[in-house]
């Protein structure tokens, strides 16, 4: 069973909520890590800017992670030295990262963990890149899907509407696209199934609600990591709990949401290093942000299976299980947005269940 959650963001030690079990119980588990974790360089110029001490990586070990992702917007805040540093103390603690590097061919090499008798190849990917985050064959940085961005103006609309938000259009790079075919490609060769984790998308209160929860070249990416031959597609950087879709023998969830997030504790306050333009923050707080699940995932008799459990953020931002009303609630958004992605989520005693095609 592989155990998979969302966003990890430390600022201090762990709590001990019984969810921190789940991964401990699963043969492998992976997060995405969303914060550097060193004492070196400077922030950067940008609105959100995450730092911890790089003594929390034992913290990933305490709570049962065997591989994670730092293939984000925040693997830079504070640097290529802080990057590196991150990547030392994690693999220290004896956690596998993934999807940053070096170089570009180090962003891109997979990792393979074992799990029983199978062997499960792990990379990372980002198309969420602030500039200069982008690993190159002499840069540190991430793994990048690089996408183009277009806005679509209709002119009547904006006469009759001034303010209107634009529609905006997206497509990754094909260069960058063919590069991670090919990883994940070399990875199948070195594995019994693929894991592809990837940062993209965009959270809550920065896209006009028109557009729907996914950015537009979200599904064709997973498509086509799946059809290259990738198992699971992990998604992060919403913040908030996506859906789920059956693609082709394999699960492409959009996003994990958040599972341990410091900063986001409920009662803390938000604040951009960067106060221009002057957004307002109430849109990008939603209660969906404090509400998360576990994913847990098993093969058998050729097909992927999914088990999701809900938990929500205690007093220090981080999730604990939860049932009830509010568990089925959580559920319920989960199935509404895989029922709009074709792809049928069953809901029963607290727990919901996704089935992948032979």
């Amino acid at each position: 069973m592989l155990a998979a959650a969302g966003d990890v963001m430390l600022t201090h030690p762990l709590g001990d909520s019984p969810a921190f079990a789940w991964l401990h119980e699963a043969d492998l588990a992976c997060a995405n890590l969303e914060v550097p974790l060193s004492r070196r360089g400077y922030p950067a110029d940008k609105p959100i800017v995450h730092r911890a001490d790089p003594a929390l990586a034992g913290e990933l070990a305490r709570l049962g992670l065997d591989v994670v992702s730092f293939a984000n917007n925040h693997s830079l805040d504070c640097g290529p030295d802080a990057l590196l540093d991150t990547l030392a103390a994690v693999e220290e603690a004896g956690v596998a990262v993934v999807g940053a590097g070096e170089h570009l061919a180090a962003a891109m090499q997979h990792r393979t963990v074992r799990a029983g008798q199978a062997r499960v190849a792990f990379l990372g990917l980002s198309s969420t890149l602030p500039v200069g985050s982008a690993a190159t064959g002499d840069r540190p940085g991430i793994a990048p899907l690089r996408v183009r961005v277009g806005l679509l103006a209709d002119a009547p609309v904006f006469e009759e509407q001034p303010g209107t938000a634009p529609y905006v259009t997206t497509e990754v790079l094909p260069e960058d696209l063919e590069r991670a075919r090919e990883a994940i490609q070399t990875a199948r060769r070195d594995a019994d199934f693929v894991v592809a984790s990837v940062h993209w998308g965009v959270p809550p209160g920065w896209t006009a609600p028109f557009q729907g929860l996914l950015a537009e070249y979200q599904r064709p990416l997973g498509h086509a990591l799946i059809d290259a031959g990738a198992d699971l597609v992990l998604g992060h950087h919403p913040h908030t709990l996506h859906g789920v879709e059956a693609c082709a023998g394999g699960l492409i969830c959009y996003s994990l949401g958040n599972f341990i997030f410091h900063t986001l504790a409920p009662g803390t306050a938000m604040h951009l290093s960067r106060p221009s333009p002057p957004y307002d923050l109430r849109f990008v707080r939603p209660p969906e942000l404090m509400e998360s699940a576990v994913f847990l995932f098993a093969r058998e008799g050729g097909r992927w299976s999914l088990e999701l459990r809900p938990c929500a953020f205690d007093e220090q931002g981080e999730c604990r299980p939860v049932g009830g009303a509010r568990a089925a609630a959580i559920l319920e958004r989960v199935a509404a947005h895989s029922a709009e992605l074709g792809t049928e989520m069953r809901i029963d005693d607290g727990r919901g269940a996704v089935a992948a095609g032979a």
